[in-house]
């Protein structure tokens, strides 16, 4: 009787490569699904790149909102802070110069076999050359056929070609890419915005409280016929109310900000903390890329930071700074306060996401902090300061 031997069918390349694709696409949507902030997803989109096309970095490079030619690094993997700052800063990325920017330019992928020696590489060789990078491919990022909001980039430690199954594999995942990135874009926007409402409306809400006390206050008042005492303390609310409103709108002309200010200003009162605005502060309007409500986002989560870490310190020192400069080298936003400060293992950690050390909270707000302000192409950092407490200190450079 005959043996029938099975022989094992190896899988087409075109099979394995369409289910790479497949995997890659379920990832990116993944991304997005996760809901994290936009420069954490598109960390997570960069190393699904990288992993399809099995490079060692690959890099989203996103056109600058208040640029007409700018690109920008906007997520990474495997790519080193150093040669992202190369790039955004050093030696800025141009639509129309380069493999980004001509890829960008053009809507089609440029493919370098050799860093060393392609002159489209020049600007960037030396740094390519000590990361080990030594190939390089840029696809563009498309929504629709003819709009390109930048590219992604996949590096290779070795010199050779890139196979047309690789550019393809990685123009159709950038293609995906591109609409899952807006999505994130609108989905990170709109958390943005709600963060930035809720701070408002708790800041409304809590003033209402407060009128509303000192209503039931006048009003016991009057009718226990003590009309004098009522027209004190009238007189001490209007008073008081002037006298910040008054300090605060000559300083910050934006209308939103100065508000705001005011209103928790009144808050921090009512629980004995002084919110004081620095002399120095003048603010005639926002830097480029922050809007008012990101604005509000970050100085709310900052403030109620700050009045946090002064409500249970002995009275002298239940106080709170807040400085917005304006210099010709940019806008500064500070917010320093007297309280305990934190240790070295908390300050290294303190704008990781879902890290607090309060008690029943999320650990979001410093995370949501940085994220606008990196957005908004500003800088943030923390530090204890030798008189107890800490400062927060925000650049937006012009």
């Amino acid at each position: 009787m005959a043996t029938t031997v099975e022989i094992p069918v190896e899988p087409r390349p075109d099979d394995v490569a369409a289910a790479a694709q497949l995997e890659a696409i379920k990832a990116v949507s993944a991304a997005v699904a996760h809901g994290g902030a936009l420069p954490e997803t598109l960390d997570r989109i960069a190393r699904v790149a990288a992993q399809l096309v099995r490079a060692q970095a690959a890099a989203i490079v996103l056109r600058e909102r208040e640029s007409q030619t700018g690109l920008a690094v906007a997520g990474s993997y495997g790519l080193g802070k150093k040669y992202s700052d190369h790039l955004n800063v050093t030696s800025p990325l141009e639509i129309g110069k380069g493999p980004s920017g001509l890829a960008a330019k053009h809507g089609k992928p440029v493919a370098i076999e050799d860093v060393m020696v392609d002159p489209l590489c020049a600007p960037w060789r030396g740094l390519a050359i000590r990361r080990h990078y030594r190939s390089l491919l840029s696809v563009p990022l498309r929504l629709g056929a003819d709009r390109v909001i930048g590219v992604l980039n996949a590096y290779r430690g070795n010199p050779g070609p890139w196979a047309s199954y690789e550019i393809d594999l990685l123009s159709l995942l950038a293609d995906h890419a591109a609409i899952a990135i807006r999505t994130a874009d609108l989905l990170d926007r709109a958390r943005r915005q709600v963060d930035g409402l809720s701070l408002m409306v708790r800041s409304l809400r809590a003033q209402a409280h407060e009128h509303s006390n000192r209503l039931h206050a006048i009003y016991g008042l009057l009718a226990l016929g003590e009309v004098d005492d009522a027209r004190n303390l009238i007189a001490a609310v209007e008073e008081g109310y002037h006298s910040t409103y008054g300090s605060i709108t000559r300083r910050i002309e934006n209308a939103t900000i100065s508000g705001f200010l005011v209103a928790e200003s009144a808050i921090a009162r009512e629980s004995g903390i002084e919110l004081l605005l620095d002399r120095r502060s003048r603010l005639r309007e926002l830097p480029a890329g922050l809007e008012d409500l990101d604005a509000v986002t970050v100085l709310g989560n900052l403030i109620h930071n700050a009045v946090d870490a002064v409500s249970a310190v002995p009275r002298s020192r239940r106080r709170v700074s807040v400085a917005l400069l304006e210099r010709p080298t940019g806008t500064t936003f500070r917010v320093r306060d007297w309280g305990p400060g934190v240790d070295d293992a908390s300050l290294r950690r303190i704008f990781h996401r879902d890290y607090t050390t309060k008690p029943g909270h999320s650990g979001i707000g410093l995370a949501l902090v940085q994220s606008v302000v990196h957005r908004a192409g500003g800088s943030i950092s923390a530090e204890r300061l030798r008189s107890d407490g800490l400062a927060v200190t925000v650049e937006f450079p012009r």
